[in-house]
């Protein structure tokens, strides 16, 4: 009688790799975690910043006043409008030369912890481009990593970061 050997793989070979993918899979889990949240951040601060810096070259170029606003309420968003003020929680409100110009923090799962609660204005002038007397800090968090833009009287944007982050300055 000739015995053919079966091939493939037993039950017990089957369990092993699957505890070793779990083990890597637990173990990988928290880091993948923390760095999404690190991407988030870096995200929600340079495109925050990067609109706060078109507004300042859009006020330059069309010389007239751009207003940027930093709306903290229940939707945490950000708008420019040639307009006084907008509505950034409404997707037609906030416009500028015809185009909708708005953040929504939740797209990043940040909030925007200042100004606390409520909506603050910066008005670009049209001439040289500056926030005269109305310099802003914009605070935003998510569940691990807090940073800022901040937009000083002369127009100029940075932003940092509280805890060290790859490629963005500390606070």
């Amino acid at each position: 009688m000739v015995l053919i050997k079966a091939g493939g793989f037993t039950l017990l070979e089957l369990l092993v790799v699957l505890c070793i993918v779990v083990i890597f899979t637990a173990i990988a889990a928290p880091s993948f975690v923390e760095w999404r949240q690190a991407i988030a951040i870096k995200s929600a601060l340079k495109h925050t910043a990067d609109i706060a810096k078109y507004a300042r070259t859009l006020s330059i170029s069309e010389r007239k006043a751009i207003t940027l606003v930093v709306d903290a309420s229940a939707n945490h968003c950000i708008g420019l409008t040639s307009a006084s003020d907008c509505d950034c929680h409404v997707a037609s409100s906030c416009h500028v030369i015809s185009q909708q110009k708005r953040l929504i923090m939740q797209s990043y799962h940040a909030v925007i912890a200042s100004p606390a609660n409520k909506k603050a204005l910066l008005t670009f002038d049209g001439t040289h481009g500056m926030s005269f007397g109305s310099a802003m800090t914009v605070t935003i968090s998510n569940a691990r990593y807090t940073g800022k833009v901040i937009i000083n009287n002369l127009g100029r944007v940075r932003y940092c970061t509280s805890t060290s982050l790859e490629g963005i300055p500390l606070c």
